[in-house]
Parts: structure tokens; sequence; C-alpha cells
């Protein structure tokens, strides 16, 4: 009998502060790109509330040549703008900090990896976008959830014409969605749970923020059974189980950071933990080198050559050396020597080359990153498509 697996997988809100955070730190990225497309930086967005006001730290190393331009004004009108749309507020200014330190010299012109690191990616046959279940789910509830509060309670009418809910109104923008899914091998057993927890206002009791949300998310469920001739089984849904939560959400209630949760970033139920994607350079391995095996995985499972690959990528810092492994727990139709020589003879594993294969030194792309909030639940990125036809 094959053994049943836990994976789960965490997506928070937009207004999370962690996720707030990490939003902002891929804009200042796409800004710093914009000054200098080769620019090394490793930046870092902490925020708070301080005398009921949000303040925001800007910390990290950064190429001295970015320290020459007057940034600091530029950076805080990119935070303003960020907080109020996310937060749907109408603020003038914000408080902010800023602590850059100049990035060492031998580092920011080191031409190979910009660190040493272990990335991960995985990809499944039959899946949305060949994601893990868990983590589909948990970004796509999260994505309905904000879009609601976004057009100010209105449900989108592709899932209110299945419901008998077309709005829902007093939402707030904090909260997280977690997705528990058992799989036996490589296939999706059932859902154990889903988990919802969501700032909301007072004019939205959490009797009806619950019976709401939970016929909005069966609903949900029961059209991507359809769609995908699958049974989630009866997966049991929290929806803020503590009760209320009408206050404290946001910056006002927690302090933020992007390095808070790097497992929103990856595969981290999957494997190693690699450091938080935002905010990095792409020399860094961390996201270019996840980008790179998720690639690899995803051409692997499309071409029909397995159900399901693992891909992890080791960089060593100022060395072009790259090692590879992949496995596919036993679904393969190629050894896993062969698979990865292919991989090697197929893919460009170093960090330049890259970085030209995905475009990751484009400012606008950044910039999507903070709008998607997630890497690899949009198929428009190039790591996420099949590019490379095998050949038999």
């Amino acid at each position: 009998m094959t053994e049943k697996i836990l994976h789960a997988f965490e997506a928070g809100r937009r207004g999370k502060p962690d996720e707030l955070d990490t939003s902002i730190a891929n804009l200042i990225s796409s800004y710093f790109l914009n000054i200098n497309p080769l620019a090394r930086f490793d930046v870092r967005v902490s925020g708070s509330f301080k005398q009921n006001k949000p303040f925001v730290h800007v910390s990290g190393e950064i190429q001295e040549t970015l320290l020459h331009h007057p940034i600091e004004k530029s950076i805080k009108h990119v935070i303003l703008n960020q907080y109020n749309s996310v937060h749907k507020t109408a603020l003038k200014d914000i408080e902010t900090e800023f602590n850059f330190k100049p990035q060492s010299t031998p580092l920011a012109e080191n031409t190979c990896s910009g660190d040493s690191g272990y990335p991960l990616a995985v990809a499944y046959k039959n899946t949305p976008y060949h994601l893990p279940w868990e983590r589909f789910l948990a970004v796509e509830i999260r994505n309905i959830i904000d879009t609601i509060y976004q057009h100010d309670g209105v449900v989108p009418e592709w899932l209110a014409q299945h419901c008998t809910i077309s709005s829902l109104k007093g939402l707030r923008a904090d909260g997280k969605i977690g997705v528990e899914a058992i799989y036996e091998g490589v296939h999706l057993d059932h859902l154990r749970s889903i988990t919802i927890a969501t700032e909301h206002e007072k004019t939205l009791p959490v009797e009806k923020l619950r019976t709401d949300l939970s016929k909005l998310i069966t609903t949900y469920l029961q059209l991507l059974e359809e769609d995908h001739t699958l049974h989630f089984g009866k997966p049991t849904l929290h929806i803020n189980t503590l009760g209320d939560w009408n206050e404290g959400g946001g910056w006002q209630g927690d302090e933020g950071s992007r390095e808070a949760k790097p497992y929103r970033d990856g595969f981290g139920s999957h494997g190693c933990l690699e450091d938080s994607f935002s905010g990095e350079d792409p020399t860094k391995p961390s996201a270019t080198g996840s980008f790179l095996a998720r690639n690899i995985a995803v051409n692997i499972v499309a071409n029909n050559w397995a159900d399901f690959a693992k891909v992890t990528l080791t960089y060593t810092i100022g060395l072009e050396e790259v090692g590879i492994n992949i496995i596919t727990h036993e679904t393969g139709k190629k050894s896993q020597q062969e698979l990865e020589l292919w991989a090697q003879k197929k893919f460009p594993f170093g960090i330049k080359e890259a970085i030209d294969l995905f475009t990751l030194r484009d400012p606008p792309l950044y910039k999507t990153f903070a709008e998607t909030s997630d890497f690899f639940h949009n198929p428009q990125y190039p790591w996420n498509n099949k590019r490379i036809k095998i050949k038999e």
C-alpha cells in the first residue's frame, strides 16, 4: 500500500503584513532595475504602525552606484501608492526610514552566482498550471477574496452565477488562506482542510462571513471538480475560528517583513526552504534558480515524461558550476540519470544565461510580481510554460 503524505500551503492576502512588504520589495526592485538593469541589491522591507500611522523601514545592501541617485523620495512614493492601493486608503504621506548599505565591491562585480542556495520546484502532470493542488487552491481562494474586497463586495460573475451569493460587503485587506492536501504517491487523495482567516468590518457579522464564504468556496470546489473530473472529498472549512476580527489587521497589529514567510515564494512543503525571492536582484539563486528548476519540472510533465517532477539545483557563491537532482517518484518514463543529462543539455544552467532566458532584468516584470503576489500561479511567466520541445 502506498504511503500517504500531507502537503500544505498558505497564501497571505495582499494586506497581510509580510505579503505587503513583499510586494513593496518587488516594486523597489523594479525601480532599481529601471535605474540600472545590471544593479545588484538585496532589499528588506518591514512595515509597522507608530502613533496610529503606518511606518516603513527599508534597508539592505545595494550597489554603491544606486546610492548616488536620489532614491529615497521615489521609494517613499512607491510605498505610499502600494499601501493606498492594497488598503483602499487615500493617505497623502507615509513615514519611512532608510538604512541602505553599499554592497561589497567583490560581490557587486561578481559575474557568477551572487549567493549559495538550493532552490527547488515541482510540477504535476494533470493539475491547473501544473501546480500542487494545495498551492493552486490557496492562491486562487486568496485571489477570489481579494477581488471581492477590491470590488466593494461584488462576487465575480463567473462564481456568482453558480451560487446564491452575489455580494459580500465588509471585508478588509488582511488575512490568509491555508490548504492541506493528502496525496497517495503523487496523486491527490483528498483535501483535508481549508483554513481562512480574514479581517472584516463590524457591519459584517462573523456568522454571515462564515456562511457566505463557505458557500462560495464550496461552489468553487464543485466547479473545479467538474472541470477536472476529480473528487476533493469533504475538506473541513475553518473560517475565522477565533471569532470576529474587526481591528488590529495589517501593519497596525503585526510588524511585517518580506523575509518572514519565505515558503510563500517556493515549494517549502516539498523539501528545502529557500530564502524569500523578493527584493533580490536576479543574480541571487533563490528566485532565478527556482524559476529554472520550475521550468525544467514543467517541461518534464508537460511532455508526458512523468506524472510528477521535483527538480533541485545547487549553487555555490562565486562559482559557475550548478548541480542538479531530478526525482519523479517512480512515474518517469526515463531514468533519473537520463532526465538529468537531458536537462543539462537543454537548459542554460548559468545564472547569467538563466537571467537572459527569463528576461529577469525587465523592470515591468517585478511590477507584475507585486500585482499577482505569486511567482508560479501566473501561466504567462515563461518559467511556468513549456518552452522546450523534448526530442524523443
